[in-house]
């Protein structure tokens, strides 16, 4: 009986870790989202609902309209294509380096703070 409540609690308390480590994640996040100004984060959702419906529609159009064994090939030739250059277009505004990072609004905070104090 022993084994069984020791068992039952280290489940627990791995589940209690994972809550807690998801929260504290889900709380970063929020407050990286409060740095940007609002429209970006919208622009930024936008973004990523656009490329869900190019990334599904066109390949299966595709698929749809060739023939068997070449839809295959095409569709996931395009997929690729579309992948590639929709990264290179979020990292060039929201990257690490790009036009509207979470790097460069921490500095102008930074500068602000510096400002005020």
């Amino acid at each position: 009986m022993k084994q069984k409540i020791n068992r039952l609690s280290s489940n627990v308390e791995r589940f209690e870790k994972l809550i807690n480590n998801y929260s504290i994640r889900k709380k970063e996040s929020i407050q990286k989202s409060m740095i940007r100004p609002l429209y970006q984060e919208v622009l930024k959702t936008l973004f990523f609902v656009l490329i869900i419906i190019i990334d599904t529609l066109i390949p299966l159009e595709i698929f749809q309209v060739l023939p068997n064994i070449i839809n295959f090939i095409v569709a996931l030739i395009v997929l690729t294509i579309f992948l590639f250059v929709e990264l290179n277009i979020y990292n060039r505004l929201w990257g690490a380096k790009g036009r509207w990072s979470l790097e460069k609004y921490k500095e102008k905070s930074d500068k602000k703070k510096d400002i005020t104090n």
